[in-house]
């Protein structure tokens, strides 16, 4: 899903992925940190930023390399991992606060 950058009256929690047309460890990371976030995060949303046609959220989150992958939890920035990460990574930081949240 292509994301689309506003702001809601309600809390939002989600992943986002930002990355770039012409990236191929961006193209390769995709498809494994997507899947990872909808069997082990199910709650959050798996958004996508392509960094080329979305310059002003871009700029928002101030992403000046790819891959990134800025965690929100109640539309704050909790986690961001950038270039070299992994799902193992991502679990080590984002489960305590997960479980929290929503368990």
């Amino acid at each position: 899903m292509i994301f689309a950058w506003q702001k809601h009256s309600c809390k939002v929690n989600k992943a986002i992925y930002f990355k770039g047309e012409n990236c191929s460890v961006c193209k390769a990371l995709l498809p494994k940190m997507e899947a990872h976030f909808i069997a082990n995060f199910p709650l959050l949303d798996f958004e996508i930023v392509e960094v080329e046609k979305q310059p002003e959220i871009t700029a928002q989150f101030n992403v000046f390399t790819i891959p990134v992958m800025v965690i929100l939890f109640d539309d704050k920035e909790h986690y961001r991992f950038v270039r070299n990460f992994s799902g193992s990574e991502i679990d080590q930081k984002l489960e305590r606060t997960y479980q929290l949240r929503f368990q």
